[in-house]
């Protein structure tokens, strides 16, 4: 990547500063931070994903995720998923999660089978948990949580780095760096042992070149508090230096291109139009910061003022009505809708919170449609390919390659929309993706999993309760099995928590009397997992791919999990269905 020094051009953007001095992005209200958005960063082979109840499809890189999605990973596949700049996870093949709970400062992920490696990779105040039919995890601090659920229906837990507590019903258990523990019985009453981790294998080395890319980054360097996903321009662009906004981004594009043209529109509960990118980079640059143009540079990506928390956006665009026709919205006369990228610190009209839309689509609340002549009105306007429409069945319909071109006497009276956008969504924008997906997992399964009573608490809005849990015993224990809550284990059951003393014999219960560790039954042999046949560290990120890579992989499962601490007695159990 080359950091080129821009010269000054001699003139500043007083139109755009004139037309909003504020601050460049919009504040986060309240409510967004109920409504928290994933990604799909890596996918290798066949990797679906199920919104809510709706039908299985492939999965689409950069496509945002939300609370009660479902994703899913074939034999021999991968993928990663991020949920802001600290907080990861990477699913080994024949894998399935959901994603039980997704806020600013809460995530709960529930893996119904197969194996996880959850990640957080910098300071964090997320509270976050991943949920498994045996056990409730919640890892403390920055560390390498691996958590698999076998075929058996056992869940092991390998903590790589890092401290983790683990919730039951009947109590809760520390887990530290080097230490695996393995969790087999009912959601009510699981018994475990804690043994020695095996060896690293080739997923814990996949996974750690993954965590190379992200902290090595020379993009995230240069991006707010916030932003994430900006590792992948380090091999899409160049880094510029401009004197009105510092360091900007220059992407690589062919001649012609322009920010928001390649990809669709896609309606999102809650927060409505989304703009989904075709470009291999398209997450940060579209959803923080803002675009310009710069003769002799071409288009560059200001990531936005340092010093604040910026905060994710379906788009930042500006949208608007040209061209005659029927169809758009409820008696306004367009037959088109176009929209232009806002430069920096141009005024921003939000279209979506609260009043402006629910889950079935389009509610007609707070719509405001002024007569402007739109280069006046925005910047990039005037650049060549710097609005961009269609019509107003293709945009509905989560069409976006018929691209249509405001004339000049349609840009001269076209209809400037401040609020929400008067278009319901069709069945196809909808979707999560538009292409079949090659790989839908093994159906009729019922799964009860356990959650922690922090996430039952947060579930009706209180706090949760509980003493604190001890932490497990580092040096060499027994070969018993445990169960949570009993006396003597190194678990919180209520009470008063002690180290244990050595256990002598047998599975035992979470709180039973005596809990240790032991040796790895494994032999220094990590539990397979199902993963490509070429187990070397892969590209720092791969295209969508709707068939598994090669062939051969592991057998069963072996992953991790992540989060802020929690304290509490025991856990809670639910129930979801993965199908």
């Amino acid at each position: 990547m080359v950091r080129i020094r821009l010269r000054s051009m001699g003139w500043v953007l007083a139109a755009v500063l004139t037309a909003g001095a504020g601050a460049p992005l919009r504040a986060q209200e309240a409510d967004d931070q109920q409504h928290g958005v994933a990604r799909i960063s890596v996918m290798d082979g066949q990797v679906s994903v199920r919104r809510g109840d709706a039908d299985w499809v492939a999965g689409v890189i950069n496509a945002p995720l939300l609370a009660d999605d479902h994703i899913s990973t074939g034999p021999n596949s991968r993928a990663e998923v991020e949920f802001d700049s600290a907080n990861l996870l990477r699913l080994g093949g024949t894998a399935e999660i959901r994603i039980a709970a997704l806020e600013a400062d809460r995530l709960q992920i529930e893996l119904s089978h197969g194996t996880l490696t959850y990640r957080v990779l910098r300071p964090s105040s997320t509270n976050a948990e991943v949920d498994t039919p045996n056990i409730s995890v919640r890892p403390t601090k920055i560390g390498a949580y691996r958590i698999s659920v076998t075929e058996a229906g056992q869940t092991e837990l390998t903590v790589r780095a890092g401290d983790v507590e683990v919730f039951s019903p009947r109590g809760s258990q520390w887990v530290s760096a080097g230490q695996l523990m393995i969790a087999r019985g009912s959601t009510a009453d699981p018994e475990f042992q804690v043994v020695a981790a095996p060896a690293a294998d080739a997923w814990d080395a996949w996974s750690d070149s993954r965590d190379r890319v992200l902290t090595q980054s020379r993009s995230a360097q240069r991006v707010p508090q916030g932003v994430y996903g900006s590792e992948d321009l380090d091999n899409n662009g160049n880094w510029v230096y401009t004197p009105d906004y510092g360091n900007v981004w220059q992407p690589q594009v062919a001649p012609g291109w322009a920010p928001y043209q390649s990809g669709q529109w896609e309606w999102l509960d809650y927060y409505g139009w989304t703009w989904v990118s075709a470009d291999p980079w398209g997450w940060a640059p579209y959803h923080y910061g803002r675009w310009f143009n710069r003769a002799g540079f071409g288009w560059l990506w200001y990531p936005g003022v340092f010093g604040m928390p910026h905060y994710w956006s379906p788009a930042l665009v500006g949208f608007f009505g040209f061209g005659g026709g029927v169809g758009f919205g409820v008696g306004f006369g367009f037959g088109n809708i176009g929209w232009c990228a806002l430069a920096p610190y141009e005024v921003f009209h939000p279209w979506w919170g609260r009043g402006f839309y629910g889950s079935a689509g389009y509610i007609n609340r707070s719509v405001n449609i002024t007569g402007v002549n739109i280069r006046n009105a925005y910047q990039n306007a005037r650049v060549a390919n710097g609005v961009t429409g269609l019509s107003v069945h293709d945009f509905q319909n989560g069409r976006g390659s018929n691209i249509v071109r405001p004339t000049a006497a349609q840009f001269a009276s076209a209809g400037m929309i401040r609020g929400a956008v008067p278009l319901a969504a069709g069945g196809a924008a909808m979707r999560f993706s538009g292409r079949a997906a090659s790989y839908v997992p093994r159906s009729g399964s019922h799964t009860t999993f356990v959650h922690s009573p922090q996430a039952a608490a947060g579930a009706r809005g209180i706090a949760g309760q509980g003493g604190v849990a001890a932490r497990a015993n580092g040096g060499a224990g027994s070969a018993g099995w445990s169960r949570f809550g009993a006396a003597g284990t190194q678990s919180n059951a209520g009470g008063q928590n002690a180290r244990p003393a050595s256990s002598s014999s047998g599975w035992q219960r979470f709180g039973a009397p005596n809990s240790g560790y032991r040796n790895s039954p494994y032999s220094g042999s990590s539990p397979r997992y199902n993963a490509p046949a070429n187990n070397a560290p892969s590209q720092p990120r791969s295209a969508p791919s709707s068939s598994a890579p090669r062939s051969s992989g592991g057998s069963a499962s072996h992953p991790a999990s992540r989060g802020s601490s929690g304290r509490g007695a025991s856990g809670h159990a639910s129930s979801g269905s993965h199908r």
